[in-house]
């Protein structure tokens, strides 16, 4: 995989003169301003106009995961011992209902 520092060849000059003259010059505080100096007139790295180079390399990151996820979830669902007779979806809604007061203690038969 390369990065985009090494693909900047006006950088990469920069660097290999700023390395290759450190034992020529001297080696004070100036010497260090002037090779920042020449890192700066160097530029900025090109930037990608396009978001897919970035995000590719997330989503194969992510792909092993998600597909050990899948074939888990598969495995899980074609085990499970389903009854197509049972409401499930009415099931989750009832659960969703918010119990009332007298639902909560026990007293539903006193009005």
């Amino acid at each position: 995989m390369r990065f985009r520092i090494s693909e900047n060849e006006r950088l990469k000059r920069a660097l290999q003169e700023a390395y290759f003259s450190r034992e020529s010059a001297d080696t004070g505080e100036d010497r260090q301003f002037q090779i920042m100096g020449r890192v700066r007139r160097a530029g900025p790295l090109k930037t990608s106009a396009w978001f897919l180079p970035a995000f590719e390399n997330l989503v194969w990151r992510i792909a092993p995961a998600c597909c050990l996820l899948l074939l888990t979830l598969t495995v899980l669902f074609t085990s499970m011992d389903l009854d197509h007779g049972y409401d499930y979806p009415g099931a989750l809604a009832a659960e969703m209902e918010r119990p009332t007061l007298p639902e909560l203690y026990g007293l539903e038969g006193w009005e």
